[in-house]
């Protein structure tokens, strides 16, 4: 268990060194990738704008929930974890999120947001396997 509680903080000071760094940066390097310093006030796709309180109480009660079911699945779950407190740091400290990876058509996005979505995708990926090793038994 111990290696996933790393996990977590190496997800979080990742995210935390890395919005540090990027901040005020704005570096085109392809077509259609670059980094470009982004506040947010809201939650994914820019929705929720100026509800900062409301997703501060969402994120911790999903904090909770995750911690409750840890020992189930606890790769994907400190991913998200990881991801979910980084982006909570920041809206408790800052008042919002810190992003800067530009990709094509995405939203800007940061290191925490990946971290979510990558253990997310993992755990249904997870789930779905498991309910479909079951039917077959």
């Amino acid at each position: 268990m111990k290696k996933y509680f790393l996990l977590i903080v190496f997800v979080l000071l990742f995210d935390q060194l890395s919005k540090f760094f990027m901040q005020d940066i704005s570096l085109p390097l392809f077509s259609l990738f670059s980094l470009q310093y982004a506040e947010n006030t809201g939650a994914a796709f820019s929705l929720f704008q100026g509800y900062n309180f409301v997703l501060i109480l969402i994120s911790l009660f999903a904090l909770i929930f995750i911690f409750s079911q840890f020992k189930a699945h606890p790769f994907s779950l400190s991913l998200i974890a990881g991801g979910l407190l980084g982006n909570l740091l920041d809206r408790i400290f800052l008042g919002h999120v810190r992003d800067f990876i530009s990709a094509g058509a995405f939203p800007i996005f940061n290191i925490a947001d990946s971290a979510v979505t990558v253990g997310v995708f993992l755990l249904v990926f997870v789930l779905l396997r498991e309910g479909l090793c079951r039917k077959l038994q």
